[in-house]
């Protein structure tokens, strides 16, 4: 980290480096002021792990983003830096610098981490303490240096300790099943604010939160911690080999959902996979209660008429899927982040899922295929053939501007579900890769979510939503189990490494039999992949 000033650092640096440091902030043809700014250059963390993301905006070609402390991590990614703070457990308020460096031009972002566990806007007048007990430290800001507090009951379950710019919770654990609280009123500079003391008590059911994108750790933890969970395990990125996913486990207090998983990918800051389970038949019996349906009605949760295994929380913007397995009777729920659409798209005028007359067919084998094609005035591009010689694949290159391909899978003898002997050598699958995603799709970091519009045109050709596995949205029809497997994505051979839609086209019988977290596995093992290059 350098501390000398700038006028002092061209003195030391040689004419080439100085030379490279203003090329990196000046235009060739143009001799413009190097300029750099940050979203926020003043920081503020409570004293557990927690995380930020800054904007950098500048005209300057390269900048770095360094930080002499070593609590304190950097990621730069684009135009932002991610700040991330290890827990503060020394006990005092400790201080840091970020220097953001385009050669020419800096900001300094000072960085400020409280030794306190929650920082209080008297305003917003809430504060959670853990369900376990224990000490929990509050900030008090306020613009004044004195202020007065009155405490309306003085409950046996808390003690408060009133200092300069603080307040300390002294709490004992909650064993009961309801939550407990109480009002404050703190008064400064000729005006008062009620503050809200709640404790979580020992809840039979869990719910996780909506960690926010970018991927919120302050959020998650602090929410965890407030109910009593413990953090039970960490798995790190492996950037080197090309993972990037964060995971974190939390031991609860509920005597049946006794963790919780959170997921998330590190290189987009998104949450990736958010779970709960309990592994015993009172788990089951437990989500099917009534008592259920009132808590997550309580928490701000709305059952879906058409699939009751499905809950919308509006003001949180996430979902949870209720997902019971009979023969382990076990139940899992799935919790799903709700993106809002970024704006309106354009969809198809109708619903064209291609070359449905050669789907699953007996009589349309390989040839039938070529004749549709030739006369298409399509080329084959790739042809799959398995050791025994039969064929796999084939995909087609077409003239079609925006079907720019086709890729036909085909039934064939062996493997784990051997095909009937009529059906070998038919369609069994098509995959139509289309030029222009935003037809149907939009994207949200690394995922892409199904547009509003061409939902509307699925579900108006009665098809119905079947779920979401992270990669792959799956719809299908009751009437002939239709299933449609739709994603996002680049591939080298395919639209000149452009992203397309890939529009996968199936039949499958039981596609609405069982969980739907199995049938989406389900759906994924069916899925035949021709080895591109992605």
């Amino acid at each position: 980290m350098r501390k000398v000033k700038i006028f002092k650092l061209f003195m030391l640096l040689p004419l080439s480096l100085i030379l490279g440091l203003m090329a990196s902030c000046v235009k060739s043809d143009d001799i413009e002021q190097p300029q750099l700014s940050v979203s926020d250059k003043d920081l503020k963390f409570a004293n557990q792990i927690g995380e930020t993301i800054v904007t950098v905006n500048t005209n300057c070609k390269e900048w770095i983003a360094t930080t002499p402390k070593s609590w304190m991590h950097l990621t730069k990614n684009g135009n932002e830096i991610a700040v991330k703070v290890d827990a503060n457990t020394t006990g005092a308020e400790r201080n840091g610098y970020i220097l953001v460096d385009g050669g020419l031009a800096v900001e300094k972002i000072s960085v400020t981490q409280s030794a306190a566990d929650i920082s209080l806007e008297v305003a917003n007048g809430v504060v959670v303490l853990p369900q376990v007990g224990g000490t929990t430290t509050v900030d008090v800001n306020v613009e004044g240096t004195l202020y007065e507090l009155a405490q309306n009951e003085t409950p046996s379950w808390l003690q408060i300790v009133k200092k300069k710019h603080a307040l300390k919770f002294i709490s004992k654990p909650n064993y009961d099943s309801n939550e407990r609280s109480i009002k404050l009123t703190l008064s400064y500079a000729g005006k008062s604010s009620e503050v809200v003391v709640k404790q979580p008590g020992v809840s039979t059911f869990i719910l996780a939160c909506n960690p926010g994108t970018p991927f919120s750790l302050h959020k998650m933890m602090d929410f965890e911690y407030r109910r009593g969970s413990i953090l039970k395990e960490y798995g790190g990125p492996d950037v080197g080999n090309g993972l990037y996913e964060e995971s974190y486990i939390f031991k609860t207090s509920s005597p049946l959902f006794k963790e919780v998983f959170y997921v998330h990918d590190t290189q987009y800051f998104t949450p990736t996979r958010i779970f709960t389970r309990s592994l015993v038949k009172e788990g089951v019996d437990a989500v099917r209660s009534q008592a259920f349906q009132d808590f997550v009605k309580a928490n701000g949760y709305e059952r879906d008429s058409k699939d009751t295994n499905h809950y919308v929380n509006q003001n949180e913007l996430i979902t949870m899927d209720v997902d019971v397995m009979e023969r382990n009777n076990s139940v899992v729920l799935f919790f799903y982040q709700m993106h809002v659409q970024d704006r309106d798209y354009a969809t198809f005028n109708s619903l064209d899922l291609g070359p449905l007359e050669l789907l699953n067919k007996t009589d349309k084998k390989i040839t039938a295929v070529e004749d549709y094609e030739t006369a298409k005035n399509s080329e084959e591009v790739t042809r799959q053939v398995s050791r025994n010689r039969e064929i796999e694949a084939v995909v087609y290159k077409t003239t079609d501007p925006l079907v720019v391909s086709r890729t036909y899978f085909f039934y064939t003898r062996g493997g784990d579900s051997p095909a009937p002997a009529d059906k070998i050598g038919s369609v069994e699958q098509y995959s139509l890769s289309i030029s222009q995603p935003n037809l149907g799709l939009w994207q949200h970091g690394r995922e892409w979510f199904i547009t509003r519009e061409f939902d509307k045109l699925l579900t108006s050709n009665n098809f119905e939503f079947v779920g979401y596995n992270g990669k792959h949205h799956v719809y299908a029809r009751r009437s002939d189990y239709l299933t449609l497997a739709i994603s996002g994505g680049k591939f080298s051979d395919v639209n000149n490494g452009q992203p397309v839609m890939q529009l996968s086209v199936l039949y499958k019988p039981t596609v609405f039999a069982g969980s739907k977290q199995a049938t989406m596995e389900k759906v994924e093992q069916m899925l035949k992949k021709h080895n591109t290059g992605k």
